[in-house]
């Protein structure tokens, strides 16, 4: 996929979530124009821009992160189910769930041993595959198949999450980063910052119930926002 349709596809979304969030919130009057840098402007009595950043458990290029772990689940598995069938395996679905506190580091090895159970519990009973089964393989927490043979066969991540509470030193980073970002761009009468937290998206949920008394920086923004998807927003409490 090409950067320009990085971008366009970046801010296709980026529109949708403000036009989600502008359903939630009364915005001052004035032309909605979209684009980048910055992302909203409200053009109207006030020319006021609109910066949006997606609010992460952690970095992206953190390997034990979930945006990386989730990648790593998928291409391991897709290659298991590969190894799998080359070996002989018939056309059956497994289930698994991976221990969060064992995060993959190698695919290739992890692939090949989840294969082999495949074949293992093939011809087995259907249902949970008993915890011994797997114990060779740390990464896995969870395994399941169902017993039937399916054309399109397909073995899947079946993960559960707690949702975590929101981390404030993630929030005051963002602001920073956003802060340095927008001191680069032309000059506006103000600057709004939306934080959004994706509550489907696991490397992104968390509980945003803001702790009692506690403010951050405002950076470069008159007002700073906190909008868990589908969910009333939230101006977070700042100071300069």
């Amino acid at each position: 996929m090409g950067r320009s349709t990085k971008n366009q596809k970046k801010q296709e979304q980026e529109r949708a979530v403000f036009e989600m969030f502008a359903r939630e919130f009364e915005l001052p009057a004035g032309a909605i124009v979209y684009g980048d840098k910055p992302d909203v402007v409200i053009d109207g009595t006030r020319k006021i821009g609109i910066e949006i950043t997606d609010l992460y458990l952690s970095d992206g290029d953190d390997p034990d992160s979930e945006q990386v772990q989730r990648r790593h689940r998928d291409a391991v598995l897709q290659r298991a189910q590969t190894l799998h069938r080359e070996a002989g395996g018939r056309a059956i679905e497994l289930h698994f769930a991976f221990d969060f506190e064992k995060p993959i580091r190698k695919i290739g090895p992890l692939a090949k041993a989840i294969a082999d159970l495949g074949l293992r519990v093939e011809n087995e009973p259907s249902g949970s595959i008993p915890d011994y089964t797997f114990e060779h393989i740390p990464e896995l927490s969870w395994a399941y198949w169902n017993g039937r043979e399916y054309p399109d066969a397909r073995w899947r991540v079946t993960q559960s999450y707690a949702t975590p509470l929101l981390s404030l030193p993630r929030i005051e980073k963002a602001i920073a980063d956003k802060t340095e970002l927008v001191k680069k761009y032309r000059v506006f009468e103000a600057y709004w910052l939306l934080m959004v937290v994706n509550f489907w998206n696991p490397a992104s949920d968390q509980d945003v119930s803001w702790p009692e008394g506690e403010t951050v920086h405002a950076g470069a923004f008159e007002r700073i926002f906190l909008y868990r998807t589908h969910f009333a927003p939230f101006e977070v409490p700042t100071r300069r």
